[in-house]
């Protein structure tokens, strides 16, 4: 529980830290942000190939391809970059993506599993349920929730 508590104290902290700054950094202009997104668009991190590829290498090819409502082939097409995802495909990519790299930082693969597979309380469901009928974003703000519940 010390070990929680100061987690939560040291959070509190660089959160504050973060506050302070924030009041010193020059606001962005509206030129700068969309010349910044021009670039993350070609960024290789980013391709539908690379996302597809991370998401194989977290979940496996059989947990990946019915969550992203494509057959194991075709998400091995994208992978290999034989094949690219229509614009809702990679939107699906970019969610379902958004939710493991949120997963990751929350919790081990253990925890993960099961916290995705049990009743969740603020969501009304179980969240895998809720990520198949909603999307990531309840599920991501669950975990966020959860995350400040366990930092205090």
């Amino acid at each position: 529980m010390a070990l929680l508590q100061g987690d939560a104290n040291k959070y509190h902290r660089v959160m504050e830290q973060l506050q302070d700054t924030s009041a010193e950094e020059p606001a962005l202009s509206a030129t700068t942000v969309f010349a910044s997104l021009a670039e993350l668009r070609d960024a290789p991190g980013y391709s539908p190939a690379a996302i597809a590829e991370r998401l194989i290498n977290s979940l496996g090819m059989d947990a990946a391809a019915p969550l992203l409502g494509v057959d194991v082939e075709l998400l091995d097409r994208w992978a290999s970059g034989q094949d690219a995802p229509n614009a809702a495909g990679r939107l699906r990519l970019a969610d379902l993506d958004a939710l493991v790299g949120h997963l990751h930082c929350a919790f081990t693969p253990a925890q993960a599993m099961l916290w995705m597979c049990s009743p969740n309380v603020q969501l009304g469901s179980r969240p895998i349920d809720v990520y198949r009928t909603q999307g990531s974003a309840p599920v991501i703000g669950a975990i966020r929730a959860h995350v400040q519940e366990a930092l205090g």
